[in-house]
């Protein structure tokens, strides 16, 4: 009987995964003895049964079959750096990531050297109720130092439910001694969408692309253009650091500043994966001028929408070459979890695919390196135009027009 189980379980891991994706390679109907690569199915699934009988058997620790399976499926799911296999903790936490709200303490960090520094912190958010500050660096969470250590590492330190405090150890810009801060984690709706009127130019910073973007856009193009009014010279759109999120939410948003065309080609193996986005009739600023800002960590879904605006010469794009994240992840419910995986590789108007490679800004202007202790994108409000060359230059671009 267990013998059985544990072939089902096995069986089930390494077949239901195709079967299951929306996006992903149809599964061969049964029966079907069409070879994958030089052997068929059965004699792979064989193979995979005896590797896990001898693991289980002879490796010098104990392992159940669920933990052997939740390897096998973590492994196969993990076929690139985006790509995973998510437990029902880490899908409820990319849920609340899409929807703009979860639990945590309010800072965006960096990897600043071997240290880790606080870029941002969040406004009205536990951490700013504590006195954290951007340039503050982290020394160490919960008296575990963090020196060294992968994002990754450190976003899992800092990670934890809803009430629950967390100890840091911080070093502050100006002193010597650090100093232990408590920080009770509290639920976050951080709006994706910041805007400010410098004076006839419209700013909207996109921090990312979640289910909020869209409406937060379209809401900042209007209450610019009435509180501004007929002088507007056109828009500043800022995704410089924006690491990507929602296709659909990017797709969205493209639409917005268009009036026709092509947004986005995706294509992949799985039935349903290819798509072609097309803008609807109807641009929401009725065509006036916009510049976008980039930079090396503008990636995926902000490099959707400045491939978009930049290929239908919508806008003029400044910044440094972008990150270079072609493809597409759909996330599949799975179990109690889910499987992100990537599913696709997407394409500008023009047809050209930016992965590994960015999309090259129309002029490139270099961000100067942050000093010490200070953060090079602002906290909060519009950057200061005596510091930041690039949104200099598309305010003097705007202005002009």
């Amino acid at each position: 009987m267990k013998l059985r189980l544990v072939t089902a379980a096995a069986l089930c891991a390494f077949l239901a995964i195709p079967g299951g994706m929306t996006t992903g390679r149809s599964a061969q109907a049964a029966g079907d003895s069409t070879p994958y690569g030089h052997s068929t199915e059965a004699e792979e699934v064989d193979r995979f049964l005896r590797a896990l009988r001898t693991i289980r058997a002879q490796y010098v620790e104990p392992l159940t079959d669920r933990e052997l399976v939740d390897i096998a499926i973590k492994a196969m799911a993990g076929r690139d750096r985006y790509s995973a296999y998510l437990d029902d903790g880490e899908y409820r936490q990319l849920q609340a990531s899409n929807d703009g709200a979860f639990a945590g303490l309010g800072i965006r960090y960096e990897a600043h050297g071997t240290r880790v520094r606080i870029a941002e912190t969040v406004p009205e958010s536990p951490a700013e109720a504590a006195g954290l500050r951007s340039g503050d660096v982290i020394l160490a969470v919960d008296q575990q130092p963090v020196g060294g250590a992968e994002l990754a590492t450190v976003k899992q330190m800092l990670s934890g439910p809803e009430g629950a405090a967390v100890s840091l150890t911080v070093l502050r810009a100006g002193t010597t001694d650090p100093f232990e801060v408590s920080v009770v984690r509290g639920k976050l709706r951080i709006p994706s969408v910041r805007l400010a009127a410098v004076g006839t130019v419209g700013y909207i910073r996109i921090a990312r692309f979640d289910r909020q973007t869209t409406t937060g856009v379209s809401m900042a193009i209007r209450s610019l253009r009435d509180r501004i009014g007929t002088d507007i010279g056109g828009f500043i759109i800022d995704v410089r650091d924006n690491p990507g999120g929602l296709v659909q939410a990017s797709v969205r948003v493209a639409d917005a500043f268009l009036d026709k065309g092509t947004i986005l080609t995706a294509r992949g193996p799985g039935r349903g994966a290819d798509k072609t986005y097309v803008a609807t009739p109807g641009d929401e600023t009725d065509g006036l001028p916009l510049v976008v800002l980039v930079n090396a960590k503008s990636a995926s879904a902000a490099e959707i929408l400045t491939g978009a605006l930049k290929d239908h010469r919508r806008a003029t794009v400044i910044g440094t070459t972008t990150f270079g994240k072609g493809i597409i992840q759909s996330v599949i419910p799975f179990d109690s979890g889910a499987l992100k995986l990537t599913t696709a590789r997407y394409y500008t108007p023009s047809g050209q695919s930016i992965h590994q490679i960015g999309i090259q800004p129309d002029e490139t202007i270099v961000e100067p390196a942050a000093e010490d202790g200070q953060s090079a994108q602002p906290s909060g409000g519009i950057p200061d135009a005596a510091n930041d060359q690039a949104f200099a230059r598309a305010l003097s671009i705007l202005r002009s027009r």
